[in-house]
C-alpha cells in the first residue's frame, strides 16, 4: 500500500507533463502567404523603372506611414505586362523581409521611376489597390493565416482610372 501511495504522485506528474495540451490540435504548419494576379488595362506610363506589389500593415494616412507600415514587397513585375501571376512565397523581392500571419489593411501595386527601391513616399505612385468590389477607395484587408496561402489576391491596374493617392 505504501508503494502505491509513493507511485501515485509520480504517475500524476508523468501524465501532466506528457499531455501538455491534451488532445488539442497543434498549430498548423507549412507555408503561408498570398497569391493572385495583377491585370493591367491601358498604356503603361513612360519612364517606369519598377513595379511591385507592396503590402502595408495599415493604410497610408501620413507620409511617414509609408515607411512605418511597410511590411512586404513582391518581386518586380515586368514593364509592359498585361497580366502578372504571383505567389508571395515564390516571388519575394527580398527573402529577408518576412511576411507574418496577420491582417494587412493596404495592398497595392506601386510604380517608381527610380532605378533603386526606396522607402520614400514621393518616389512611388500607387496604380492599383486590392479592394472591395473593384472600388479602389475601399481597400480590402489581406488576411494571412498560419499554414495557409490566401489565394485570389487579384488587383486590376487601370492606367486610365488611377486610384486615390496616399499623402505625399
Amino acid at each position: 500500500m505504501k508503494n502505491i501511495i509513493k507511485i501515485i504522485p509520480v504517475l500524476i506528474l508523468f501524465i501532466s507533463l506528457s499531455c501538455n495540451k491534451g488532445i488539442e490540435p497543434g498549430e498548423p504548419t507549412g507555408p503561408f502567404g498570398f497569391s493572385g494576379k495583377v491585370t493591367f488595362v491601358g498604356k503603361w506610363p513612360a519612364g517606369i523603372k519598377r513595379t511591385h506589389i507592396v503590402v502595408f500593415k495599415n493604410e497610408i494616412k501620413k507620409v511617414e506611414d509609408f515607411f512605418n507600415y511597410f511590411s512586404f514587397i513582391v518581386d518586380s513585375i515586368p514593364n509592359g505586362a498585361k497580366e502578372f501571376k504571383y505567389n508571395s512565397i515564390d516571388n519575394p523581392f527580398n527573402p529577408n523581409i518576412k511576411l507574418t500571419p496577420g491582417i494587412y489593411s493596404y495592398v497595392v501595386v506601386a510604380q517608381s521611376k527610380t532605378p533603386e527601391i526606396t522607402l520614400i513616399r514621393s518616389d512611388w505612385n500607387v496604380v492599383g489597390v486590392y479592394c472591395i468590389n473593384g472600388d479602389q477607395n475601399k481597400p480590402k484587408p489581406l488576411i494571412i493565416n498560419q499554414g495557409q496561402i490566401t489565394t485570389d489576391v487579384n488587383i486590376t491596374v487601370d492606367f486610365n482610372n488611377p486610384p486615390p493617392q496616399p499623402p505625399m
